[in-house]
Formats: structure tokens, sequence, C-alpha cells
């Protein structure tokens, strides 16, 4: 009796299962099997996620002592290693309040201080910092300035998986849970340039690439093949490759991405070279220009994925394409009538980006922010992230040991070094107010000072709710004024019209005369130049009343009205190839709101606009 009820059972689930799976739309370039396959996965990790959100959310509601418990393995671990031995890490163990004890005797460091020991690992020395094995020495971007090597070991790697991408597959499930079917995903992910230390270390980003092997089993999730991702050196190439597969899928779900930018530059190439990418679906083949910059085993590997021509697609293509040539907006969901949304970082200096899209290519798609994450490690996780890309993150009770640097005033600033008792703790945040963060990371790292200012807002249980501010190493500041990303950005739209493109700014210091601001600005190809002196002035009174601050030192007569420099078109994608070329990762990079590096500042100069009104 039991066993046959049991066989009805199954045999209704299995029923439920294939009328679900009948009704459910999927891919185009899904087979029977790899439908079946992301169905329940899917399923697998909406089960998983809520496990990870019901943990995350107990983490949250005894947010110090998680943090505390968390302390303690971290120095327990690492005592015996070089770094914890020369502080004495297993002295303060007996401690009844072992935050405070090591709050008192550790110093708050920059990177500067920990140079000498990632030299140390970068020689293949074990045991520096991580009595764990390094994995990698991970690059960061260095959008504010010279790039940083800091040490990666599995526990971060797993960190993020369990407390961050676990939480945010729940967040999805909440959110939109129609992204969570059989949709495949375009993920806009790169094949990594490594370097090697001289220990052998591999030194590049520590972002999810198709070099992972955790990568390559979810391959059937996404629309570009596996010979996409083996793309390597030739942005360009692969970002059309992406688009390609994209563009086939009629059926695509999302658009992923580290960071929106690189969403926003698909979308753009897909505006300038649909009709190429029409052209390669109708014929099966690989667009000749692209297919020279490739090896022949990748084109053909390409070109067999690609599963021969496809009239009606192309047409689809084109037809979407005529209407944005009539200035309809909406390119993305013409595209791809049921994309469910785009998975990227659209926070900070990234928000631009957001807007534009939804003015323009990608309207009517919701933007969701859901990781704030770094170098460093898990840093945060949206829980309930707004559809237009702006977010508050809940920052992650086991990703990291969080301390706050009070940023000078009350908005604006930069946090000063000072003694160790001026950082605070979760508990001790004022409303409204700006902390530059201060982490001990899974990776050695101790009370460091990652550069990353954020604004408190309230609180998920007892873990502190933050939203990202900006840089700390992307302030201009030549007399203590200190003019953040948001006040430049500000600045900016107030001054001009909607055709600027893309900006970034330097000091110039004279060696005689007054310190000034030098703002490069790109503006849309189509648009009119703009005399100097005129976009000089308005943007000049735009920062006064974005930063008072700036303001002050300008009627004092101690900071110079700033310089404006318009540039021809196409000024920063040759500086984002410069950096590419330097090492960057497509991934991770971001324009410098601040230039502080010398070669990319003559670089820009050196495309000045030619005919600018005078």
């Amino acid at each position: 009796g039991h066993s046959l009820m049991l066989r009805r059972a199954l045999a209704s689930a299995a029923g439920a299962y294939a009328v679900r799976f009948a009704s459910t739309e999927r891919s185009d370039s899904h087979s029977l099997l790899t439908a079946v396959q992301q169905l329940v996965t899917f399923d697998v990790l909406k089960v998983v996620g809520w496990l990870a959100r019901r943990r995350h959310d107990r983490e949250c509601d005894a947010f110090a002592a998680t943090q505390a418990a968390m302390l303690r393995e971290l120095l327990t671990r690492n005592a015996a290693t070089a770094y914890g031995a020369s502080r004495g890490f297993g002295e303060l163990l007996p401690a009844d309040d072992l935050v405070a004890a090591y709050r008192a005797t550790q110093p708050v460091t920059t990177y500067v201080d920990w140079v000498p020991w990632v030299e140390r690992i970068e020689r293949g020395e074990p045991s520096v910092l991580n009595a764990q094995p390094e994995l990698m020495l991970a690059a960061t971007s260095g959008t504010s300035g010279k790039r940083a090597l800091l040490p990666y070991n599995a526990s971060m790697a797993s960190a993020f998986f369990r407390h961050g991408i676990l939480v945010v597959f729940d967040v999805l499930r909440r959110t939109l849970p129609e992204s969570l079917l059989m949709q495949k995903t375009c993920k806009l992910a790169f094949a990594p340039s490594w370097a090697y230390s001289e220990g052998g270390l591999k030194i590049g980003p520590n972002s999810s690439n198709p070099n992972d092997k955790s990568f390559r089993k979810l391959l059937l999730l996404y629309s570009t093949p596996a010979a996409g991702y083996e793309i390597s050196h030739d942005e360009r190439a692969a970002l059309y490759v992406h688009a390609l597969f994209a563009c086939k899928d009629h059926k695509l779900g999302i658009l992923e991405a580290n960071f929106i930018n690189l969403p926003h530059r698909l979308l753009s190439l897909l505006s300038e070279h649909g009709a190429r990418l029409a052209d390669d679906i109708e014929r099966g083949t690989l667009d000749v220009e692209v297919a020279r910059r490739l090896e022949p085993s990748q084109v053909v590997a390409l070109e067999e994925a690609m599963g021969g021509g496809d009239s009606e697609r192309a047409q689809q293509i084109r037809e979407a394409l005529r209407a944005a040539d009539d200035g309809e907006v909406g390119l993305a969901r013409r595209v791809w009538p049921q994309l469910r949304l785009i998975l990227a970082n659209a926070t900070g200096a990234f928000a631009t980006h957001a807007e534009k899209l939804q003015a323009g290519a990608a309207a009517g798609v919701p933007i969701l922010s859901t990781i704030y994450a770094a170098s460093e490690g898990l840093l945060g996780i949206a829980l309930e992230p707004q559809l237009d890309g702006r977010s508050t993150y809940c920052l992650v009770p086991r990703a990291m040991f969080f301390e706050f640097l009070p940023v000078d005033g009350a908005s604006v600033g930069e946090a000063a070094a000072g003694p160790v008792g001026q950082t605070l703790l979760a508990s001790e945040l004022e409303d409204g107010r700006d902390y530059e963060l201060v982490v001990t990371n899974l990776g050695g790292l101790c009370r460091y000072r990652i550069g990353d200012v954020v604004r408190f807002v309230g609180r998920h249980g007892d873990a502190p709710l933050v939203e990202f501010r900006y840089r700390r190493g992307q302030l201009l500041n030549l007399r203590g004024e200190k003019t953040t990303e948001p006040q430049l950005a500000a600045a900016l739209a107030a001054a001009f019209d909607d055709a600027l493109v893309e900006y970034t700014s330097a000091e110039a210091v004279p060696t005689r005369g007054l310190p000034r601001y030098r703002i490069y600005a790109e503006r849309a190809a189509g648009a009119q130049p703009l005399a100097p002196a005129a976009a000089a002035a308005a943007l000049d009174a735009a920062l006064s009343q974005a930063n008072p601050v700036y303001a002050t030192w300008r009627d004092k007569g101690a900071i110079a009205a700033c310089e404006f420099v318009e540039l021809s078109a196409g000024s920063f994608e040759a500086l984002r190839e410069r950096r590419l070329a330097e090492g960057a990762s497509p991934q991770q990079l971001k324009v410098s709101r601040v230039l502080r590096t010398a070669a990319h500042e003559e670089l820009l100069s050196s495309r000045k606009r030619v005919g600018v009104a005078r």
C-alpha cells in the first residue's frame, strides 16, 4: 500500500513537473536535456538560496556576536603566520573582549603597510599572512591609481559563493521570479590574461572568469558557447561574439556582468553594428573582420556553434534596428522581447550608465545591483534592490570584520588616519553619516582601509545597511575642498546637456600660479562643439554649487577657475584600450573619475577635439 502511494505521488510530481516544463518558455539554443538541466539547477538553487538567506538573517540579528566569532576564528587560524606572530595574535586570544583588545593593539593600515608582506608571498614564502595557502594574488582594477596585489584564498572564494551568490539567488526569487526559468543569460565574462609571481602564483582578476571550473560547469546557462569564452587579449572581438550569440537567442532572459558599463557597451555595439550581426546570423558565419582577429580553430568552433543560417531571426533584428533608427527607445526589448533584467552593479559612479540605458536602449528593462564586492572580497548584498539599478547593501556578517572611520564633514571629505580609537563599530553608526570602511578580511589583511566611502542608512537586524558613495582615491582635493565623485557628476549634469558620453578629471598643479581642476569630457559624435571658455565658466559655477567648500576656496582666490577640455570621439575607448594593454581586466575596468597616471592624462590631452568653438 505504501509502495503504491509512493509511486502515485512520484508519478503525480513528475506529471506536474512535465506540465510546468512544457508551459515554460526556454531559450532557442536549449536542447531538451540542457533545458531540463537548467530548470532543475534553478529549482535546487532556489531551495539552497532560501536556506542561505535564513542563515544570513540569523547572523544579521546577531551581527556583533557573529563578527566577534569570525574575528576569533581568523586570529586563531593565523596566529602562527609571520604577520600573526609579529603582531601577537596568540597573546590576544585569551582576552575577555577580543574585539576591544584587537582594536587597541593593531594599527589601521593602508596598502603601503602590506607591500613588504605581499612581496614575500610573491616570492613563494608560505604562511606569511594566511595559514591557508594563497590561490593567487588578486590585481585590483587600478581605478584610484596604481594596481594593488592582494592575497586571495579558498576561504574568500567559499564566502563569496555561500554568503553572496546563494543569497542573491534568493533575492532574485523574491524580486523577479520569472527570471529563474529556462531562458539563457548573456554572461559578459572574458578570458583573463595572467601574469605570474616569482614564486609561481597567478596574478590577475579574482572575479569569476571562464577559466574557473565552476564557471565551465554553468556554460549550459549561457548564450555564448565555450569557444567564445576562450578569446583572450581582444575584448572587442570577444564582445562582438557575445553580442552575436545573444542576438541569435530570441528568448534571451538576462544580460549579466560585474558592472553596468559592459551591458552598456554591448547594447552600443548592437546599435552600431547590428546590421553586421544580422548578416552573420542569416549566413551562419562569423563576420570576416572579426574572424581575422581570432585563431582559425576558434572561428570553426564558433561557426559550428551557430548551427547554420537563420534568415527569420536576422530579419527580426533588422526590424528592431529600423525602429531605433526612427528614434524609438527600447532596442533591447525589441531584440529580446522576453528579456527579464540586466544583472550588474549600477551604483556609485555607474549610476549614469544605468540612467542612460533606461532612457534609451534598455527602456523598460529592470536593472538590478545585487552584490557589493571588491578585490578584498565580498562586502554586501542588496536584499531589496530597486529596479533602476539603485541599491542599499546589507554588510555580510561573515564576509569580513567591519570597522568604520567617520568622514570629515556631514557628507563630504576624506577620513583621517588618526589614532585607532577613531574607528567605530556597527552599533555606533549614525544615520545619514558617511564612513570609510576599514576591514579585516579572509585574505589576511588586518584593519585595512579599502578606500570605499559608504553612507549608513539603516539596519537589517543589527547589520548595517549602506549606500556606496565613492572611492577615497577619486576625490579632487587641492586645498582641502574634497570634491567627491557624486559632486563632480552633479556639476557636469547641471552644466551640460545629455550629449555627455564620458568624463574624467585631473588636478592641475603648475610650478607657478594657482592650481585648478582640469575636466576632460567626450560628447556624442553629432553634438555641436562647446566654446571652452563658456563651458569652463558654466562648469565652475556648477562645481561651486555642488561643493560649497570649493566655492569658498574659489572666492578666496586660492583655486583658479577650472579648465574644460572637450575630447574627440573615441577618446575614452582609446584610454580603455591602453588600460587593457597594461593588464587591466575587462570585467573589472572602470573609468577613473580622477586621473592619477600621467600617461593616461597625456593620452587624453592629445585627443582634444579639433574645431572646438571659440
